[in-house]
């Protein structure tokens, strides 16, 4: 089953009007609320357990510190998460531009770009690096 052009088009717009607006909300919760003094963020389950840091241990604190504009002190909480932030925002323009530009052809055909195989393979393995280096320092 092929989607309306129109369709798909109006989804986007809708998906675009809903992101941005919530990047924004949590970029200013960050900012208002930085994870220093709040409590209400939630600790890391894996940390807790095994006393251990994960991939994603110190991100919102990067991310706080990002809105904050200390990009030095973001990459020391969480550089993975820092360098991966452009390019997941240039994958959700190119599945946006995809939906509102590229003809669909078939039912089957996804909206979201086509992430290879190796590239996942890729991010895999510099997540698990970056989680043993990051525990050994």
């Amino acid at each position: 089953m092929t989607t309306n052009p129109i369709n798909r088009r109006r989804q986007a717009h809708l998906a675009l009007a809903a992101v941005v607006p919530g990047t924004v909300a949590v970029a200013a919760v960050l900012y208002r609320f930085p994870p220093e003094t709040a409590s209400f963020y939630p600790q890391c389950p894996f940390r807790a357990l095994t006393g251990l840091l994960c991939p994603g241990c110190g991100a919102t604190r990067a991310l706080a510190a990002l809105v904050h504009g200390h990009l030095a002190e973001a990459l020391r909480l969480n550089g993975l998460v820092v360098m991966l932030l452009p390019i997941l925002a240039a994958y959700g323009l190119a599945a946006y531009w995809r939906a509102i530009s590229v003809p669909q052809r078939s039912g089957t055909q996804s909206l979201w770009p086509r992430i290879p195989n190796p590239a996942i393979v890729a991010l895999l393995a510099v997540t698990l690096v970056f989680a043993i280096a990051r525990n050994l320092a």
